[in-house]
């Protein structure tokens, strides 16, 4: 899901607020990624992750950022401030319900601040629990499963979208591009519904909720005038 808030207020208030809708925090982790030449010279990409308290499944940070600057990187985005927060169904569930209207919990929720190559704020919700009953549908590991999530997220900050076939199309040309990169060779086969990547658009879409069906693509953004 991706939510473009028009805001001008950084990740850092973003997650201000959703601390605020759900504070149970056990740590923040706050890394530079950027390619500094010099110590002098500024901090060009900022990523914070968010690990909730009761998230019991201890996810690898620095795999979550790879993911995130990847998928960053393939759309020309190396400076700014990205959040991403690991948290459970009823959190999310409850960010689902109180901002998009939908009331039930899903796989990844992506907030765009602004996203003018070369520089991008926003921040994503991610659910470890979603993950873990995906991945075991799927057969892979749910580390694999999250780090799809996180690229998933990403993307639709930098502007992708998937209301469409062909943007779906593009969508998954993506995440296969970014999950390669991060040596995950096996990709094809954990497609959400099996299906040959050649004729299906719906290749490596995060799987989601309710479980027993599928959303269509438009209920997937809040309304037009959500604010």
């Amino acid at each position: 899901m991706s939510v473009a808030l028009r805001s001008n207020n950084s990740t850092k208030y973003a997650a201000a607020l959703l601390n605020l809708l759900l504070p149970s925090i056990t740590h923040v982790s706050n890394t530079q990624d950027n390619n500094r030449l010099k110590a002098d010279e500024p901090i060009l990409l900022n990523i914070e992750i968010i690990v909730d308290e009761d998230v019991s499944y201890v996810a690898n940070e620095q795999r979550l950022r790879d993911a995130c600057t990847t998928a960053l990187s393939l759309r020309d985005f190396d400076q700014g401030e990205i959040g991403i927060r690991v948290t459970t169904d009823a959190a999310i569930h409850q960010i689902n319900r109180d901002h998009l209207g939908h009331d039930y919990p899903t796989d990844v929720i992506s907030f765009s601040y602004s996203a003018n190559s070369p520089r991008i704020e926003g921040e994503l919700v991610v659910s470890v629990d979603t993950a873990a009953e995906r991945a075991k549908d799927l057969g892979w590991s749910l580390e694999h499963e999250l780090l799809l999530y996180v690229v998933h997220g990403t993307l639709h900050i930098t502007g992708m979208d998937d209301h469409e076939p062909q943007d779906r199309l593009a969508m998954r040309g993506a995440e296969r591009k970014v999950m390669l990169q991060l040596g995950i060779n096996n990709i094809d086969q954990y497609a959400a519904d099996g299906a040959n990547p050649a004729n299906n658009a719906s290749l490596l879409t995060p799987g989601k909720l309710p479980p027993d069906h599928r959303l269509q693509p438009n209920d997937q953004h809040p309304p037009e005038d959500w604010t």
